[in-house]
């Protein structure tokens, strides 16, 4: 089975300091023999997404491990 990451450059959201930030959102994972497999069962797995409207959804496979709490400050 691969793995897959679903997001959309539609969103934004505030910073620590309540400043705005234009960004992407994650909106899920799915996994399946190949990518659309993969899209339904994120599809069936995220059913609550189904009353949004994304239109331009990427998908990208990952393929290792997962880096977790890395940290990003201003000017560091």
């Amino acid at each position: 089975m691969k793995n897959y990451l679903f997001y959309t450059q539609d969103g934004f959201t505030y910073d620590n300091s309540h400043k705005l930030t234009n960004n992407m959102q994650l909106l899920g994972n799915g996994r399946g023999k190949n990518l659309n497999e993969a899209f339904e069962n994120f599809k069936e797995n995220q059913s609550y997404l189904l009353c949004f409207d994304y239109e331009n959804v990427i998908a990208i496979r990952t393929v290792s491990n997962t880096i977790m709490n890395l940290k990003l400050k201003g000017n560091k």
